[in-house]
């Protein structure tokens, strides 16, 4: 049987697993990421877990159609509260906003139930979800900048770690240039530093996109009833325009 068509974003997802023992997948849905993890040889075997029981049972049905059910075992489980130490040497968790994420893995604890790499795609919140990840020592090896249906999202692969080696970070900030540690943390948070290294082309267009937008919200503003907010925005349009002229 042929595997599973994924679409861009679920593609990007699943191929920034690469390679896994065993695979856990938060918020399954249809099941659709662990069933192409298993046909392509990625994983060899994975949990599927939503919190609700109507995709749980979708996944089910996707899931003997392909007949991988003595591969993919589904679970109901609010984020990671089901899965057991040693289970999973890696997570996927996609389609859900930065802030729940965040919620997700900090009561998960993905360090102290052995998971290694985890393969996340928060839909918002970017620049406080990297900050939490490198605050935690969660640290970004790979991104992936995804363009669909007039949409952009981010696919991250993250390395569970025991040490303080940000390398990726450490190398962003270096080629970043003339800017403060500080700035160009911030500005690692906020678009990514293993994108910013790619000088990737898809978050170009996003950033002189958003930038775009950005400005003309500024023409828009009075400058005695929106000072902070102000500040905001010139402070992003610095930021992207640091990016864009790399």
């Amino acid at each position: 049987m042929k595997n599973i068509v994924l679409s861009e974003r679920l593609g990007a997802v699943a191929g920034l697993v690469k390679s896994a023992a065993s695979v856990c997948d938060i918020g399954t849905d249809h099941g659709f990421v662990p069933i192409y993890l298993i046909n392509s040889g990625a994983c060899k075997k994975a949990l599927a877990m939503d919190i609700n029981e109507g995709p749980l049972e979708r996944a089910d049905e996707h899931i003997r159609e392909y007949g991988l059910q003595d591969k993919i075992e589904t679970r109901l489980s609010n984020g990671m509260e089901k899965l057991q130490a040693g289970e999973a040497e890696a997570i996927v968790c996609a389609g859900m906003g930065g802030l729940l994420m965040k919620r997700i893995l900090e009561d998960g604890r993905p360090r102290e139930k052995g998971v290694k790499r985890m393969v996340l795609q928060p839909q918002s919140d970017l620049r406080l979800f990297r900050e939490y990840l490198r605050r935690e020592r969660f640290f970004i090896e790979d991104e992936a900048e995804i363009f669909e249906e007039g949409k952009y999202y981010v696919a991250m692969s993250v390395r569970v770690s025991d040490d303080d080696n940000n390398d990726l970070y450490d190398r962003a900030i270096r080629e970043l240039g003339d800017v403060s540690e500080a700035d160009a943390i911030r500005i690692c948070d906020r678009f990514g530093p293993s994108l910013i290294l790619k000088k990737d082309e898809i978050l170009k267009n996003y950033l002189a996109h958003e930038k775009e937008i950005l400005e003309g919200i500024l023409l828009k503003l009075s400058e005695n009833e929106h000072t902070e907010r102000m500040h905001d925005i010139m402070d992003k349009i610095n930021d992207i325009t640091i990016v864009l002229s790399m």
